[in-house]
């Protein structure tokens, strides 16, 4: 699935660039980016997934988030984002103050910078 995420993005041919793996688990989609020469970063709201991704030793750098908090990168940051599985989980939330519209609202601000 990760290929073809890939695929949609239309990037430029032999040029490597700068992605977002949004959800990343256990750095599997970031591995087919790598395999493609892309760089990426992958965040995760699962500290435990970004574990067992750092001792899978993905080249990606990982940052523990919850993606409906917002992303905080600089605008520009990256040519591409890719979300396998990850996004329908801003819908669902164990805690009264979690909010889904606004989760989403958040994320999908965010993400478009």
């Amino acid at each position: 699935m990760a290929g073809r995420a890939l695929e949609l993005l239309c990037l430029p041919d032999g040029v490597p660039c700068m992605l977002l793996d949004v959800g990343c688990g256990t750095g599997l989609s970031g591995e087919a980016l790598e395999e493609e020469g892309h760089h990426w970063v992958g965040l995760d709201i699962s500290a435990d997934m970004l574990r067992v991704a750092q001792r899978r030793e993905v080249a990606g750098d990982l940052l523990h988030r919850d993606m409906g908090a917002g992303l905080p990168f600089r605008q520009g940051t990256f040519d591409g984002a890719i979300s396998i599985s990850a996004i329908q989980w801003l819908c669902y939330s164990t805690r009264q103050e979690d909010q889904p519209r606004q989760r989403l609202v958040r994320f999908f601000q965010s993400l478009y910078k």
